[in-house]
């Protein structure tokens, strides 16, 4: 497994409240996933089925299993697919209006690829979808 870390990944202008409204639902647009369609709600369990672009253009399939632990964040598990096996947690800090969001958590190894070019793919992975709900959440 590689270790990822970054801390202020990015800083949500809404506060936690909508930021849990937001997971709850399904269809998140993101240029690197091909669909995301949420499969159902059991308490504090949000089940997503999506399918992800690999850098080749070709996709893969992955069931996203968040575990909401509102207002301090969200633990993601990973079934599936590239990442199978993956669990990270995104931690948030209200600052008044705005979120600030930590991502910590462990990824498979990716066989051929050092682990420096892995964590580098998932900082630009994990960039791109946080900057994208950023988007998303100023306007929803």
């Amino acid at each position: 497994m590689v270790h990822y870390k970054k801390e202020n990944i990015v800083i949500f202008d809404v506060t936690t409240d909508k930021i849990f409204r937001y997971m709850n639902t399904g269809n998140h647009q993101h240029r690197s996933f091909k669909s995301h369609k949420l499969v159902g709600v059991s308490g504090n369990v949000v089940t997503i089925d999506a399918e992800i672009y690999n850098p080749d253009g070709t996709t893969f399939n992955t069931t996203i299993i968040h575990k909401l632990n509102p207002p301090k964040g969200i633990e993601t598990i990973m079934e599936g697919g590239a990442f199978n096996g993956a669990i990270f947690t995104h931690t948030y800090t209200p600052m008044g209006d705005k979120t600030k969001v930590d991502l910590e958590g462990e990824f498979p190894t990716f066989p051929g690829m050092s682990e420096a070019d892995e964590l580098m793919m998932i900082d630009g992975f994990f960039t791109e979808v946080f900057t994208e709900d950023k988007a998303t959440l100023q306007k929803w």
